[in-house]
């Protein structure tokens, strides 16, 4: 019972200590990547991976599959992919669709340093899951005249590079790379489509409809 005790205490002890520093990610990552370490990926699995955009859409419900899941974490950046990927790997899953990248640009990361996280991540995928197939989704557009998000809002050109520099590099590596961009965008710009969004960068349902027919001949 002692022993029991001292554990308990020495754990408590170790995350007041984090959370009295500043900690790496946010609470929210912690608690969402705990749960996916304990809840299995199988190898009959289709993992989609990623931020908010992920982790806000239903995706088994969308595509009526119960072998799909979500592995979506609001705020998420490239890094914290990375470092979460273990779990993932150890179930040797069917397929994966990966997006990433927007909150590293919101958060001033320059596109160079925002590919070659996406890069690790890849790299780290195709070497430790050689029979899982990747899929890399770009980035969405986002649309300035919201203002519920002004770091993001002014990402768009960036946003437009980090996509083309993914595209290059999923021909070099033959990955299956998914433009989602164009089908988000008003017809007369590069905005977002405010029929599709009530802040300027997280989808509503009819959009997540739009991307689920994108990409159905993929996960089918």
């Amino acid at each position: 019972m002692k022993k029991i005790l001292l554990t308990a205490t020495m754990i408590i002890g170790m995350a007041c200590m984090m959370w009295g520093q500043e900690a790496k990610y946010t609470p929210l990552y912690y608690h969402r990547a705990s749960l996916f370490e304990v809840l299995p990926i199988e190898k009959s699995d289709i993992v989609f991976l990623g931020n908010s955009i992920i982790h806000y859409c239903e995706w088994a419900e969308l595509f009526n599959d119960s072998h799909i899941k979500n592995r979506g974490i609001s705020g998420d950046i490239v890094q914290g992919v990375y470092d979460r990927l273990d779990p993932i790997i150890e179930g040797q899953p069917k397929k994966i669709f990966l997006m990433i990248g927007v909150n590293n640009l919101s958060r001033d990361y320059t596109v160079d340093s925002t590919y070659r996280g996406l890069v690790k991540i890849v790299d780290k995928l195709t070497k430790e899951c050689p029979t899982t197939k990747l899929y890399i989704q770009s980035g969405l557009p986002v649309n300035s005249t919201f203002t519920n998000y002004p770091k993001h809002r002014t990402r768009g050109e960036e946003i437009k590079l980090y996509n083309s520099m993914i595209e290059k590099m999923c021909n070099e590596k033959g990955i299956t790379f998914i433009n989602l961009y164009p089908l988000f965008k008003c017809k007369d710009s590069d905005e977002l489509d405010p029929k599709y969004t009530k802040d300027g960068l997280h989808l509503s349902g009819e959009a997540y409809l739009i991307w689920r027919d994108a990409i159905k001949k993929y996960v089918k």
